[in-house]
């Protein structure tokens, strides 16, 4: 395609970050792949517990499974969701700014500023603060679903593709509830 040198508009390169703007995509992104891999990880070991009557035999040595098993996985998800969006997106806008230069040929600094420029401290604080919520969801949601298995091998297959399911509605309904909330916060 032909580019006519002299005065061409740049759009802003850093619109498109992982952090920007209210639509910011990490922090729904990766709940969504988490409850697919996290929820259903969960949903698949305490349902593979309970078609094979460990959790009944925690009850016999009077454990509670609920605090030994589900209580850790709830609060890992929970603090450990923000963190991995933390991550997610850096590694956006080092992405980013690695095509910026490398095909777009613009200059790293002047991406860098476009990214400073353009991601506000409220979508940041707005797309963090909604992974916490959001880890809390799919913890719950793969441990009741792991929990309440019947059914064997069949079973656990069943529970965990409920899991993914359940996990992304809720996900992306709840985004929604605290986009609102938090634009009335921020």
């Amino acid at each position: 395609m032909f580019r006519p040198r002299g005065a061409v508009k740049r759009p802003s390169s850093a619109k498109w970050s992982p952090c920007a703007g209210r639509g910011a995509r990490a922090p729904c992104v990766l709940p969504g792949g988490g409850g697919g891999g996290g929820g259903a990880g969960m949903t698949a070991e305490l349902g593979t517990m309970k078609v094979t009557e460990q959790i009944d035999a925690l009850r016999a040595l009077a454990t509670n499974p609920v605090r030994k098993l589900v209580v850790p996985k709830v609060l890992a998800t929970t603090l450990m969701f923000p963190l991995l969006t933390i991550i997610s997106n850096f590694v956006g806008i080092m992405g980013g700014l690695v095509i910026a230069v490398a095909s777009l040929h613009l200059s790293a600094n002047f991406y860098l500023r476009s990214v400073i420029e353009t991601v506000k401290y409220n979508d940041l604080a707005s797309g963090i603060g909604k992974t916490f919520f959001f880890g809390f969801a799919i913890g719950l949601i793969g441990c009741f679903n792991g929990l309440r298995t019947t059914g064997g091998a069949d079973g656990v297959g069943r529970a965990t593709t409920v899991t993914v399911v359940t996990g992304a509605i809720t996900v992306l309904i709840m985004d929604f509830f605290l986009t609102k909330l938090f634009l009335l916060a921020f």
